[in-house]
């Protein structure tokens, strides 16, 4: 499947098969997400691949119940390390906001890269951030030091096809792309008509059928996030500071990405 196709055809899917997944696909994906972008090529993110089940299921549990992840083959977590910039540069904690930014930027890019080339392999897959009710849990059960903390994860593994539903519909596309600047796309009539849209997937859908609209669902999602300060108080216990702090001087300065 080439790019575009892949990335036309994405859904999330949370319901795989038993079949394991072959060495050659992984190294693929390990090999894309290795030739990312990274901020000022500093290679920031360390991806953990999670194939216990024992380790699944703990990470399920303190995820919130999400049993998806339980069951999934394979859990992927995309994590910002700055344990090889300290010491290469001998550059030491706590991390600023600054890099702090690029490690979430870089890891988020690594996360969406695998995707890519795992579903353009005939895998499934999907994102998942809510992972972070558990974040001190998960710190402790992959053992991370600071200097290091999950940003995003990935379940993949080969979809189980029953479970596929239609794509989701989306909002307006000149809601979301817009030119030369910023201009307010919001209108009444035009979130109506997609909240309709919404309503009649949810209720047509093959599986967790239900009556909503997308802003209801949504209003719904906002309820339940995790508290701002138990995250932050997770990352400062992992070696990041949230404060203004300059980056390191050096010799000469150095390109944004490559």
């Amino acid at each position: 499947m080439d790019a575009l196709e892949t990335l036309f055809e994405h859904q999330s899917m949370r319901n795989y098969t038993s079949e394991e997944v072959d060495p050659v696909r992984i190294a693929n994906i390990e090999k894309a997400v290795r030739q990312c972008s990274s901020t000022c090529f500093f290679q920031l993110v360390t991806t953990i691949r999670i194939t216990d089940r024992k380790l699944l299921a703990k990470i399920g549990l303190v995820s919130g119940g999400q049993m998806h992840i339980a069951k999934c083959p394979q859990l992927w977590m995309f994590c910002m390390d700055f344990t090889r910039l300290s010491r290469a540069c001998d550059y030491k904690l706590p991390i600023p906001f600054d890099l702090f930014f690029a490690g979430v930027n870089d890891a988020s890019i690594a996360c969406e890269a695998a995707l890519v080339a795992a579903e353009a392999q005939g895998l499934s897959c999907v994102i998942i951030g809510g992972f972070k009710r558990g974040l001190r849990e998960i710190c402790k059960l992959l053992d991370l030091p600071k200097g290091v903390a999950p940003v995003v994860a990935l379940c993949l593994g080969y979809g189980d096809d029953k479970y596929r539903e239609q794509q989701k519909p989306r909002l307006p596309k000149h809601w979301t792309f817009m030119e030369n600047g910023y201009s307010d796309p919001y209108n009444e009539a035009e979130l109506e008509s997609y909240n309709q849209q919404m309503a009649d997937y949810y209720q047509n859908r093959k599986y967790n059928t239900r009556t909503e609209t997308w802003s209801e669902a949504a209003s719904e999602q906002l309820k339940h996030q995790p508290r701002l300060s138990e995250i932050l108080a997770v990352f400062k216990e992992q070696g990041f500071a949230f404060d203004e702090a300059p980056l390191p001087e050096s010799g000469k300065k150095t390109s944004a990405a490559s």
